[in-house]
């Protein structure tokens, strides 16, 4: 009978054991996937993403690491804004060009419309990051100025790769 009873606990044994490792196993492997993916693959990513990067923000990223200075980055981004609008107006002028008399007055009409967002956006971000102390909030306002030109110069330009190249 006592070896009976050692058989049976051996056997019943087994399986919570094998189940408790496997659980163990499949709550580490859980653990080390989400702690060490993102390690392993951010450079991939960081890579990817810069080789998609734009040519005008590359411009200001190598801009502000030459001068990373308040006035530097400031500077940098301004310059970066200048050249997002020059590129929404060469998608724009690409775009008008391009279509029909209806088509190329509603552009007109929503580009117009857009300037006005523009200049109330522009004078919103003034409004708000004057008023903060600290000369990172300077920094921050020439950004946000920036990103409202690329968001749109970008609109143009999907638009006519959309409307023009990609078929």
């Amino acid at each position: 009978m006592q070896k009976k009873e050692i058989i049976m606990k051996a056997l019943f044994k087994r399986p919570l054991l094998l189940f408790l490792s496997t659980e163990l196993f499949f709550s580490l492997s859980l653990v080390f996937s989400a702690v060490l993916s993102p390690i392993l693959i951010m450079p991939a990513l960081a890579a990817e993403s810069e080789s998609r990067k734009h040519e005008i923000d590359i411009f200001v990223d190598k801009a502000m690491d030459k001068d990373p200075s308040t006035a530097g980055m400031i500077k940098a981004m301004d310059e970066g804004e200048k050249l997002w609008d020059a590129e929404l107006n060469k998608y724009y002028k690409l775009l008008s060009e391009k279509m029909d008399k209806e088509s190329k007055a509603e552009l007109k009409k929503a580009q117009l419309a857009w300037i006005t967002f523009r200049d109330a956006e522009f004078a919103m971000i003034a409004d708000i990051y004057s008023k903060q102390e600290g000369t990172m909030y300077r920094v921050i306002a020439v950004s946000l100025r920036m990103e409202v030109v690329k968001r749109r110069a970008l609109d143009l330009k999907n638009l006519y790769q959309e409307l023009f190249v990609i078929k």
